[in-house]
């Protein structure tokens, strides 16, 4: 499967989507492709091996009703599964005959009968965005389309722990991932990897003594956190595709070792710049926006809540 984030990078996005696999998955079961752990320290992680349609988790399902769930990946026939661009669709079935959601730019609600292992969705009414759809490029369009031609009729179930399978008549299907999203502001966000070009590395790969390097954004349009030695603040100014990261500062005057200070500056330099962003459940990748072959860019997994440090 190949994914480009931001639109034709070739094979340092498709590497960079890849990576952001490393978040705190560990135990989930995915859908339709091979998922190796990507993770590296305390930010990685595993992804399970992926289900089938001839299978169904009896151990632990989930219910279908009551969940949000992102439509993840979908896949047409057998054109094999296509990832869904940042922010784009998701559904939630409140099991009492009704199901909403939004098809990646435009909202929906629809009738849905859950019936043992089957969901038929008809009557769909399609209902504008959020933004009017102004922040719909041609890969959310595209995106969208193709979720609305397998999101009707009979859909036959299949679950695995956080995933769900929507597959319909024809072999096309939706892969659901149980969602409870991660905001973009506020969250600690981690960074595990850098890239510049078409090369990446873990963020200790030259600095094994690194420490936790991580940002905040906040809602008063700046930002803080710690680059591997000393902690930094810097204004963020957050778009629909990009942040454009300026001013970042140190707020305390540490000296650590040479490695760990090259690191430091290498990420001071990402987080001083424009960035195009994808945004996933848990992980977050960025590269220079517009992108030019000596782009930067990082990538980083949401704190989880059972994460102590």
């Amino acid at each position: 499967m190949t994914y480009m984030p931001f639109g034709g990078r070739g094979v340092r996005r498709t590497a960079i989507a890849s990576a952001a696999l490393l978040v705190s998955v560990t135990g989930l079961a995915g859908c339709g492709t091979d998922r190796k752990a990507q993770g590296q320290g305390e930010g990685g992680s595993s992804a399970a091996p992926a289900s089938d349609d001839s299978s169904t988790d009896e151990e632990n399902p989930l219910p279908l009703a009551g969940q949000h769930w992102d439509i993840w990946e979908l896949s047409i026939g057998d054109s094999g599964l296509k990832r869904a661009p940042r922010g784009a669709a998701w559904v939630k079935f409140d099991g009492a005959g009704k199901a909403s959601g939004s098809f990646g730019c435009h909202e929906f609600r629809a009738k849905a009968d859950i019936k043992g292992d089957t969901v038929t969705v008809r009557d769909r009414e399609t209902l504008p965005g959020p933004d009017g759809g102004k922040s719909c490029d041609a890969r959310h369009l595209d995106y969208e389309k193709d979720v609305q031609q397998v999101l009707d009729g009979e859909l036959k179930i299949t679950t695995n722990y956080s995933w769900v399978n929507l597959t319909d008549s024809h072999g096309s299907k939706l892969v659901l991932h149980k969602n409870r999203p991660v905001s973009l502001v506020g969250s600690e966000w981690r960074i595990s990897k850098l890239d510049h070009s078409d090369e990446e590395w873990a963020i200790d790969a030259h600095a094994p003594d690194i420490g936790k390097v991580y940002f905040v954004l906040d809602e008063d349009g700046t930002f803080r956190g710690n680059f591997g030695c000393n902690d930094y603040r810097g204004k963020a100014d957050i778009g629909p595709k990009t942040i454009t990261f300026s001013q970042a500062e140190p707020t305390t005057d540490k000296r650590c070792s040479k490695a760990v200070m090259s690191t430091e500056e290498e990420v001071r330099q990402r987080l001083d710049q424009t960035v195009g962003y994808q945004l996933g459940p848990d992980y977050l990748t960025a590269s220079t926006y517009p992108y030019h072959n000596l782009a930067t860019g990082f990538v980083a997994g949401a704190k989880q809540k059972n994460q102590k440090n």
